[in-house]
């Protein structure tokens, strides 16, 4: 209970830190302090020289706008000038270069109104009223704090933000979860979607002291496509950064405290077990679901999830889903539940299973992610049930409920939603770790949760060891067996589930901790990534395979990245991966 309460001390430190933008230093990200803007005060002259601007011939708006810089203006006076005059420069018909120039032009002065606007600035002491008016999510509940995106670094020099192309200043929008069933499928630290800063209205009625009103949109999705913004006949882009909303998702997430719990005291954090978009459901866009491994989190995943949020082709395709479990229980049993509330989630976008985002599902699972992962895309028909006893399910004198969940661990079919699988580091042929005395400490020291306890517990009562075969008895004793004892080479149903065919396209990616001498193939097999070795990770079945410089973190490799949004792209406009 304590540390439950020091994890949410923590996340709110993290959050109180997020707001306090000019001075936080996080974890994953920082926040740049921008210049401070010219302030001068608006003066009697601005309608007179809004007069002067609507005199000015179309042909010649561009110019005009160009020039603006060169009269006696500046502050807020001149980004209001430069606001009205570049929706007019964006209204005209413009070759491609032009609408970059144009919208870099109306965003460069836009943005010192949007910080001002952000930082709730009282401006009325410089003739201003700012008023920002904030889109509600795709729930209708209001966002309770705006984010400059332009203002987010990240420490990690692989994840450098983007320069957007859009109208608008890109912003973050944050509320917390509202532990209600409209979140259930999104992260407990909080709600984080991509927003974009527009001018709606500028109002002259009371001439000394405008009113300028800005409004956080966002974005609505259909058939991959976002929303854009008109000026005159012209359509434009939006200003919207998926990838930042991500980042500061990153910066306050606390699951990473739960990793140790998650794989020696489960119970401890069963409940945050599930699957979580990181962005709004969408029907129409291909869930990519990543599965961490042993005694991990999904914050793993967060080059590859940025990379994929920042890259507008596949953020229109594809949305990013974070499987969480507590890695102590066995994979075949943690399988049977992030299998369980897959089928939930997808049955709750999509109730008939007809739309995109239920048929084209993407695996990508590392380590003992992988192995879970293969239970998505493999048939067991009863080999691993056959291969611990000695009778079918239905001879077996169990109560219902135990028989049926017993079923579900060693009897599953390959879920027809998935499309492609690319497992990362995974120990298809189990590691020799597991068997080592690390391997038997750490087994020595995991708890099982008291769901697959009493599982057993009720198995024990109407079953004996003689019901057991063999090879299975030492894995079977007591209240079952755990992750560590699972991913042994000798473990019977680690050997059968690699004798299974796949039902989907696979790829592997797989790390060497000594790649320079993996230069040929038999050298390949002699090394390992200090964990799995590369005879256990290859698979001939896979379409194509990468190996890496990693120590068990293929996660993080640059290669291994490219190799993965390389295979997304090529199927980004194909119906199905």
């Amino acid at each position: 209970m304590l540390q439950q309460q020091s994890s949410w001390r923590w996340l709110a430190i993290l959050v109180i830190a997020l707001v306090c933008q000019a001075c936080s230093q996080g974890k994953y990200i920082y926040w740049r302090q921008a210049a401070p803007a010219q302030t001068e005060a608006i003066n009697g002259f601005l309608a007179y020289q809004y007069i002067a601007l609507e005199r000015v011939a179309d042909s010649a708006i561009a110019d005009y706008c160009l020039q603006l810089t060169s009269q006696q203006t500046s502050g807020y006076q001149l980004f209001l000038l430069q606001i009205s005059c570049a929706e007019r420069w964006l209204a005209q018909e413009l070759t491609s270069e032009q609408q970059q120039q144009a919208i870099a032009y109306y965003n460069r002065a836009l943005m010192p109104l949007a910080r001002a606007a952000v930082a709730k600035t009282d401006t009325r002491a410089l003739n201003l009223v700012l008023k920002l008016q904030l889109d509600a999510d795709e729930h209708g509940l209001a966002f309770e704090q705006l984010f400059i995106s332009a203002d987010l670094n990240a420490y990690d020099p692989f994840i450098q933000r983007q320069q957007g192309n859009g109208v608008g200043i890109s912003v973050v929008g944050q509320r917390a979860n509202s532990k209600t069933e409209l979140d259930r499928y999104y992260p407990p630290e909080g709600i984080f979607r991509p927003l974009t800063l527009l001018p709606v209205a500028l109002d002259f009625s009371d001439p000394v002291l405008p009113v300028l009103t800005l409004r956080a949109v966002l974005p609505e999705v259909n058939d991959g496509s976002r929303t854009g913004w008109t000026f005159g006949s012209n359509h434009y882009a939006l200003n919207y950064d998926p990838a930042a909303a991500y980042l500061c998702l990153v910066e306050v997430a606390v699951v990473d405290t739960l990793e140790q719990s998650g794989l020696f005291n489960a119970d401890k954090v069963e409940d945050k077990l599930g699957i979580y978009a990181i962005e709004p459901l969408q029907r129409d866009k291909i869930p990519i679901l990543m599965i961490h491994g042993l005694n991990s989190s999904p914050l793993i995943w967060r080059r590859l999830s940025w990379a994929i949020l920042s890259n507008p082709k596949l953020a229109a395709r594809y949305q990013v889903w974070h499987a969480f479990y507590p890695s102590g229980p066995p994979p075949f049993f943690n399988a049977m539940r992030l299998r369980q509330r897959t089928d939930e989630l997808l049955k709750h976008i999509s109730p008939d299973m007809r739309a995109l985002a239920a048929n084209n599902m993407v695996l990508i699972g590392h380590s003992m992610g992988g192995i879970i992962s293969k239970t998505y895309v493999q048939s067991s028909g009863s080999e691993l049930w056959d291969r611990t006893f000695y009778k079918t399910p239905s001879e077996l004198p169990l109560d219902d409920a135990t028989r049926q969940t017993l079923q579900d661990i060693f009897i599953f079919n390959a879920k027809p939603y998935v499309k492609t699988a690319i497992f990362i580091d995974t120990p298809h042929r189990g590691a020799d770790t597991a068997d080592s005395w690390v391997g038997r400490l750490a087994s020595a020291l995991i708890t099982l949760p008291t769901a697959i306890k009493k599982v057993f517990g009720h198995m024990w009562l109407a079953l004996t060891r003689e019901d057991i075969k063999p090879a299975m008895r030492s894995y079977m004793r007591g209240s079952g067996p755990n992750s560590v004892d699972v991913l042994s080479p000798r473990h019977p149903l680690t050997q059968a589930l690699n004798e299974l065919a796949f039902s989907v396209p696979v790829y592997s990616v797989i790390g060497n901790a000594k790649l320079a001498q993996c230069t040929v193939l038999k050298n390949c097999e002699l090394q390992n990534d200090t964990v799995v070795p590369y005879s256990s990770a290859h698979l001939t079945q896979a379409k194509e395979e990468l190996v890496v410089q990693s120590a068990h973190n293929s996660y993080q490799s640059e290669q291994a990245i490219q190799f993965i949004t390389g295979i997304l792209s090529r199927s980004a406009n194909a119906d199905t991966p």
